[in-house]
């Protein structure tokens, strides 16, 4: 079976000029919590997850050492969501981004997510975003495939 066969042909995008608070209002509405990000032409050039979010929030010398953790004071989080509203997402987004095709196979999607530890994949046509395959939808796939048997 192929991608197309399972993807979900409505991934959530957004723009490499969008803004930090953009993201976190549109993220009540995505599906995923995972946001593929694109350029002017719609061209794939990155991804935002959960874990990019919080890392704009976090202050690179925790991920250092977390017993400097102590040092922050009680409203630290709030002020850096504050301080942050009008970061781009260019500044947020991951751009070590593996894709899937729509001719490829389930199986490619599969080994990917295991290898890379990742659990979302972009799926692509002519370096634009057209679906999008979370690792739920292979767990569906293979429930499937078990009940026919």
């Amino acid at each position: 079976m192929k991608i197309k066969d399972i993807m979900d042909p409505s991934p959530n995008l957004i723009r490499t000029s969008d803004t930090f608070e953009h993201l976190i209002k549109i993220l009540d509405e995505v599906k995923y919590h995972v946001v593929f990000v694109v350029d002017k032409e719609d061209k794939l050039v990155g991804i935002v997850t959960e874990g990019d979010i919080i890392k704009v929030l976090i202050p690179k010398y925790i991920r250092v050492d977390e017993l400097l953790i102590s040092v922050m004071d009680a409203n630290y989080f709030e002020r850096k969501c504050r301080e942050n509203r009008n970061l781009t997402i260019n500044n947020i987004m991951s751009t070590t981004t593996f894709t899937v095709s729509e001719e490829d196979t389930i199986i490619k999607a599969a080994a990917l997510m295991v290898v890379n530890k990742i659990h979302t994949l972009p799926v692509i046509r002519d370096g634009k975003v057209v679906g999008i395959i979370p690792r739920l939808t292979l767990i569906k796939y293979i429930t499937k495939v078990l009940s026919v048997y």
